[in-house]
């Protein structure tokens, strides 16, 4: 569980560059017209912006893993 807590707390860390990356693939996939591929990248460059959406609304790094940290106890409980 702490390799999860650092991942939230790190986010921009690795989901900015994940962002990027997955779109500018996306893109070129797109061109190529290779749909399949494409979709994936995309999904993961989704995936990525929300994670940094929620880093944002969260407020930050401390706060974004005490709100993990109170979703997850209250779903285990």
């Amino acid at each position: 569980m702490d390799m999860v807590y650092f991942l939230i707390r790190f986010t921009p860390f690795w989901s900015i560059p994940g962002f990027l990356i997955g779109g500018e693939y996306a893109y070129l996939f797109w061109v190529r017209k290779k749909k399949r591929k494409m979709a994936a990248f995309l999904v993961f460059a989704l995936c990525c912006g929300a994670m940094t959406v929620f880093y944002w609304v969260a407020g930050g790094p401390e706060k974004s893993v005490r709100l993990v940290k109170d979703l997850f106890w209250f779903y285990t409980r």
